[in-house]
């Protein structure tokens, strides 16, 4: 059930989470293992390395995703919402590790487009989705 596609991925944990006991809320790691929907491995740079379910980790949208956004209803998003998914689509432009820490922590400090820019990692869902495309 592991999938090894999301494994070293920048990830985000939801910042309002109810049952976290490692007060990781709001924190960005590294996705260092997924065995199913409701544990997944998320290592820090502070140090320690907590789990959580699928749904409480996030990561970001493909690029693209966001550009078209942009595009498509950027005439209707709030002028400081707009600015902070384009520096997003600029820093996943540059793809390095910091560039993509640094998008992370600016859906992070900016509830309002979170919906926008992030997506939860499931495992599940990606699996099949290769599955599909495998046949």
């Amino acid at each position: 059930m592991k999938n090894e596609n999301l494994i070293g991925t920048h990830v985000l944990v939801l910042p309002d989470l109810e049952n976290d006991t490692g007060t990781k809320r709001g924190h960005i790691g590294v996705l260092t293992m997924t065995f199913s929907e409701k544990e997944n491995y998320v290592r820090f740079p502070e140090g320690g390395e907590a789990y959580f379910p699928a749904a409480q980790v996030m990561t970001l949208k493909d690029k693209q995703a966001v550009v078209d956004d942009l595009t498509n209803n950027g005439s209707s998003i709030p002028l400081d919402d707009f600015k902070a998914m384009y520096k997003i689509m600029l820093l996943q432009d540059r793809g390095t590790s910091q560039a993509l820490y640094s998008a992370l922590a600016i859906a992070n400090d900016n509830p309002e487009i979170q919906e926008r820019v992030l997506e939860s990692i499931n495992p599940t869902q990606k699996q099949e989705l290769s599955k599909t495309y495998g046949r």
